[in-house]
């Protein structure tokens, strides 16, 4: 596909990327309508604002999250994984919790990351036993609140998951003791008491060998007693091999890419498979990622200015055009219901008074 054609892909307003494929009304079952999901998992960013301006207003400009997310859905994801930053339950939290719920509404598994982009103020909250029981309450009570998915097609609400910090020892400096023992444990039992349902994710290490000693560390801590699920971040293909044998549960890799669109293709396809043959407790493999600041490394689009909107330009061709094929693939020429069919309006998942009304009940307001 030319790149000017490319450069339709995902505009804002358009329809479904797969040209010929979206059609109204011609299927008797509208669920088999739906993009296949054939692609796995995805790390989305959480962009609330185009620009970041001290209060500039609106607070979240919703075409960039209706951007992004039909990116997921047209792609075939079945699930993502996506910071939802604490932030004193700020700018940045609200920013996040569309994109939760649109893509739950879609039938998107979705991972939610407890972390914060910068600075302590989450890993103090946590810490502590008052202020550990609100964050936690507040997150459930807003990520994973009564619901109904807005989508007629969609029978299956996704799935929440929460992770508990991103990278710990790395951003925050905390020990794999520390970690293990002082926030993920407690952190675990907090979320048991409120819900049976939604699973418990240990942050990763480093994705490289040199996280590989604080790994084993916590391993040897037994800190997987204190999750349903550890995760790994792989970026070097050396890892893999020091990586078998280490878990005796459920392993999520929630990170993993390599740095040069002209390579994403052949990692997504051989590295992922080699990781898959080589570390077979992996259930979930997740790209990273979407869209980010920095062009040309890990990210499949780039998001730029048009006119009075956006529009999201392809930058990672061929793993864009390999992910097209197993879509395409998998629909067989069905005609397939386009994202604005099953999100007409993204504001719908925005928070709400009642929202706000969990955050104001917490000692954070």
């Amino acid at each position: 596909m030319a790149l000017a054609a490319r450069r339709d892909f995902l505009r804002a307003g358009a329809g479904c990327a797969l040209a010929g494929l979206a059609a109204r009304g011609a299927s008797q079952d509208p669920a088999a309508r739906l993009v296949p999901k054939r692609n796995g998992a995805l790390n989305v960013q959480p962009l609330r604002r185009f620009e970041a301006a001290a209060g500039a207003e609106p607070l979240i400009e919703p075409e960039l999250v209706a951007l992004q997310m039909r990116a997921v859905y047209e792609l075939g994801f079945e699930r993502i994984r996506i910071t939802v930053p604490f932030g004193r339950f700020g700018p940045d939290f609200l920013g996040a919790v569309p994109y939760v719920r649109c893509a739950r509404a879609l039938g998107i598994d979705v991972l939610a990351v407890m972390a914060d982009f910068t600075g302590f103020d989450l890993a103090q909250a946590l810490v502590r036993d008052a202020t550990r029981a609100e964050v936690v309450a507040a997150y459930l009570a807003i990520l994973d609140g009564p619901g109904e998915v807005a989508a007629p097609a969609v029978k299956r609400r996704g799935e929440l998951a929460l992770q508990v910090l991103n990278e710990p020892t790395h951003f925050l400096g905390l020990t794999p003791r520390d970690y293990a023992f002082e926030l993920l444990a407690p952190v675990r039992d907090a979320i048991r008491v409120r819900s049976d349902s939604v699973r418990v994710a240990a942050a990763a290490a480093l994705g490289n060998v040199d996280g590989l000693a604080r790994l084993r560390e916590l391993f040897q801590l037994g800190y997987d007693r204190y999750c349903d699920v550890v995760a790994y971040h792989v970026y070097s293909r050396r890892l893999i091999p020091a990586l078998a044998g280490l878990a005796r549960g459920a392993v999520w890799v929630t990170e993993s890419g390599v740095d040069g669109t002209a390579r994403h293709r052949d990692w997504y396809t051989r590295t992922f498979q080699e990781i898959r043959e080589t570390l077979p407790e992996v259930e979930r493999l997740y790209w990273f990622d979407l869209f980010d600041r920095a062009p040309g490394r890990f990210r499949l689009i780039d998001i730029v200015r048009d006119g009075p909107g956006f529009a999201a330009v392809p930058e990672s061709a061929g793993l864009i055009a390999h992910l097209e094929e197993r879509v395409a693939e998998a629909a067989a020429g069905r005609p397939l219901l386009a994202f604005a069919d099953l999100v007409p309006d993204v504001t719908d998942y925005f928070p709400t008074p009642a929202d706000l009304d969990v955050i104001a009940a917490t000692s954070f307001a």
